[in-house]
């Protein structure tokens, strides 16, 4: 049995199987969020390529650290798009001004869609001695595409840091 961070208690549900849109690489966060995801019983569309938004989206984890997730978040801030729920999710960069571009980038599309932010620190830089980093943010991330889907968090835009221990 391996120790695991205890997500939360229920599976995200709807009437249909959920199927979220994975923005990103193909790496190692995005392999324990397609993992995380399954164990909640979801489907994962995953895109590793610059394809901008792509309108079947509904539920969406965009990673900003990837061109692909970058690119999706400013197609569909740049258009009328249907209604959609996003997880951004972006290691901290070093340097101020992607900061706040990001985070103006994800306030825009927070004016007609569902948008998370959710900030972490570098995986490289988390500590070992409880669950490991990359299961932690995983379940962090998912914990908010349910909370979000689920209708819990009822504000346009929210914004947050997750640490690693």
């Amino acid at each position: 049995m391996t120790d695991r961070p205890n997500p939360i208690t229920t599976p995200v549900r709807r009437a249909e199987v959920l199927t979220v849109t994975l923005f990103g690489d193909n790496g190692t966060i995005d392999h324990a969020l397609s993992e995380e995801l399954g164990r909640r019983g979801c489907r994962t569309h995953a895109v590793s390529v610059d394809t901008g938004w792509l309108t079947s989206a509904k539920n969406v984890i965009c990673r900003l650290d990837t061109e692909a997730g970058r690119r999706a978040l400013e197609g569909l801030a740049g258009r009328d798009q249907p209604r959609a729920t996003v997880v951004a999710v972006c290691a901290v960069p070093s340097d101020e001004y992607a900061i706040i571009r990001l985070h103006d980038l994800c306030a825009e599309c927070g004016r007609h869609h569902d948008v998370s932010l959710i900030w972490h620190a570098s995986l490289g830089h988390a500590a070992t001695s409880g669950p490991p980093p990359l299961e932690q943010l995983a379940v962090s991330i998912v914990d908010e595409v349910s909370a979000r889907v689920g209708g819990v968090d009822h504000q346009p835009f929210t914004e947050r840091f997750v640490g690693l221990d």
